[in-house]
C-alpha cells in the first residue's frame, strides 16, 4: 500500500458524504416511533456510524486490512488506561452534571417532574448508545483527533473537532423537531463536551474506549433527564460543562490537557512529549 498522507479535511468530507443518505432517509421517514424508542430520535441519527466507516475506508486505502483490524480493536482498548480513576470519571461525569442541572433548575424555579429512572431503562439505553458511541469515537478520537493534534494544541484541536461535530448534528436536530434556540445551545454545549472528551482521552492513555464510555453515558444521562429527556435544557448544560472545561484547561494546560495526572500513573506520555 502507498503511504498516502492522512488529512483531516478528507476525513470530514467523507463523513459528510456518507451522512447525506441518512439525512435524506430521515427527511422521508421521520422519527423512530415512540412505541419502539420513547425518546425524540430521528432515523437520520443512524449517521452515528459514518465517522467509523470513513476512518475504516481511509485506513484500508492507506495501510490495508491488517491496519483496519488493529484500528477496530481500539474500541476495546481499556488496557491502555492506568488506574480506575479515568473509568470512573468517564462513567460518572455526565450523570453528575445532569443531576446538578436538575437541582439548579429547580432552585431557579423551573417546574420539573420527579425523575423516573429505572434499571430497565438504563441498561438498554446504555447498550444502544454504547454501540453508537463506538461508531462516532473511533472516527473522532481514534482517527481524526491525532491528525489535528499534529498541527494544533489539544485545546485548539478539541474546539475544531467540536465545531465540526456540532454542525454535523444540526440536520438530525432539525429532523427531531428542535427549535432554533435549542439547536444553538446544544451545538455550543458540544464544544466544552468535546474538550472534556479529549481531556479524558489523552489522560487515559489515548484510550478510545474511555471516550466511548463518556459519550455513551452522556447520551444516557441526557435522554433520561428527568423523564426520557423531557426537560433537558441545553443552555444549563452548556453553562455547567463550560465551567468544567474551563477548570480543566486551567489545571491541565491548553497545550496537552494532560499536565496534571488524575489517579495513579495516569496521563498521556505521548501527548506530553508532543507538547
Amino acid at each position: 500500500m502507498s503511504a498516502r498522507p492522512r488529512t483531516a479535511s478528507t476525513f470530514f468530507l467523507l463523513v459528510l458524504l456518507l451522512s447525506v443518505p441518512f439525512w435524506v432517509l430521515g427527511a422521508i421517514v421521520g422519527e423512530i416511533p415512540k412505541e419502539v424508542l420513547p425518546i425524540d430520535l430521528p432515523i437520520g441519527a443512524l449517521m452515528t456510524f459514518t465517522p467509523m466507516i470513513a476512518a475504516l475506508v481511509l485506513i484500508y486505502r492507506r495501510d490495508g486490512g491488517a491496519a483496519v483490524r488493529g484500528f477496530l480493536a481500539r474500541a476495546v482498548d481499556a488496557r491502555r488506561v492506568n488506574g480506575v480513576g479515568w473509568f470512573v470519571a468517564a462513567a460518572a461525569l455526565m450523570p453528575a452534571a445532569m443531576a446538578l442541572e436538575y437541582f439548579v433548575l429547580r432552585a431557579f424555579g423551573v417546574a420539573l417532574p420527579e425523575p423516573e429512572i429505572s434499571l430497565a431503562a438504563i441498561v438498554p439505553f446504555f447498550l444502544m448508545f454504547l454501540v453508537g458511541a463506538v461508531g462516532e469515537e473511533l472516527g473522532w478520537q481514534g482517527y481524526v483527533f491525532p491528525i489535528l493534534r499534529e498541527r494544533w494544541s489539544a485545546l485548539t484541536a478539541s474546539l475544531i473537532l467540536g465545531t465540526i461535530w456540532s454542525v454535523w448534528h444540526i440536520v438530525p436536530f432539525v429532523q427531531a423537531g428542535r427549535d432554533g434556540e435549542w439547536i444553538l445551545w446544544q451545538c455550543l454545549m458540544m464544544l466544552p463536551l468535546r474538550v472534556i472528551t479529549v481531556w479524558l482521552f489523552v489522560n487515559a492513555g489515548e484510550s478510545v474506549f474511555v471516550a466511548v464510555l463518556f459519550h455513551a453515558m452522556g447520551n444516557v444521562a441526557q435522554f433520561l433527564f428527568p423523564v426520557y429527556g423531557s426537560h433537558y435544557d441545553p443552555f444549563a448544560t452548556f453553562v455547567i460543562l463550560s465551567i468544567t472545561a474551563t477548570a480543566i484547561v486551567m489545571l491541565w494546560g491548553a497545550i496537552t490537557l494532560s499536565r496534571f495526572p488524575f489517579g495513579r500513573g495516569s496521563g498521556s506520555r505521548n501527548a506530553q512529549r508532543r507538547g
